[in-house]
């Protein structure tokens, strides 16, 4: 009897293991784990231009803006539009996840670009999806759900529910994040820390050189920014000198 109950304790032992793998496979994190093959193309970073577009160089040496599919991060260079709570965040991910010269995967859905003539692209890099990422740090909303470009929509929602629920990013403040875009008139009192700031300007020269413009500076306000930060120290970190006044 007791030869009985210790191979008893051993089989229930080597079960409860197994289960502990299942569910560790089980609590991976949602997301898309490889592109389809079928629908690749390779390219070349150029630079960043937002949260959520970036301009590459095809291996026909075309370079071409790119438009990730699905999502929408806040406005930061939009001429019409003021720069937007988290865009800075956003725009600082996708430049530290993509940097020039870095090589990526431009995933295709169904159709090939926008009307503005932008490619539309899944957007890997160093076995990552750029477009999940942004998602799962807040940084981004599911957006622009237009037939047929739908592959990966569902567990895209899957992941914006995830970051909802820890309140992430665009999420820490009710209403800020809606169906129509980003509310900033819900964002009044908000802090530096929530990502409301952008009061300095970075711009990159024809020659490549990092240029920060401050407010009341000569061309701060015709400088269409690549970049914003909310102090100097933090352009001087990023590799920014002050324009000369």
């Amino acid at each position: 009897m007791k030869r009985w109950f210790t191979q008893l304790l051993l089989i229930v032992s080597i079960i409860g293991l197994t289960g502990c793998a299942l569910d560790s496979e089980t609590d991976e994190q949602i997301g898309i784990k490889q592109p389809d093959e079928t629908k690749v193309t390779e390219a070349t970073v150029e630079r960043v231009i937002d949260g959520d577009t970036v301009k590459v160089r095809l291996q026909n040496g075309q370079t071409k803006d790119v438009r990730f599919l699905l999502i929408d991060t806040p406005e930061t260079v939009n001429p019409e539009k003021p720069v937007q709570p988290y865009g800075p965040e956003a725009s600082r991910f996708t430049k530290e996840a993509l940097p020039a010269g870095s090589e990526v995967l431009l995933e295709r859905d169904e159709s090939k670009a926008d009307r503005y003539g932008r490619l539309l692209a899944y957007v890997w890099a160093d076995g990552k999806m750029i477009n999940q990422e942004l998602l799962r740090k807040g940084l981004a909303r599911v957006a622009y759900i237009y037939e047929p470009d739908t592959r990966y929509v569902e567990t895209f929602q899957k992941i914006e529910d995830e970051a909802k629920g820890e309140k992430l990013g665009v999420w820490q403040t009710n209403g800020y994040a809606t169906d129509r875009g980003f509310d900033t008139s819900v964002m009044n009192g908000t802090s530096e820390e929530s990502g409301d700031c952008a009061d300095i300007k970075g711009n990159i020269n024809r020659q490549g050189k990092k240029i920060y413009h401050i407010q009341g500076g000569r061309s701060y306000d015709e400088v269409n920014p690549e970049e914003v930060f909310c102090s100097e120290q933090e352009a001087k970190e990023a590799g920014f000198v002050r324009a000369a006044n």
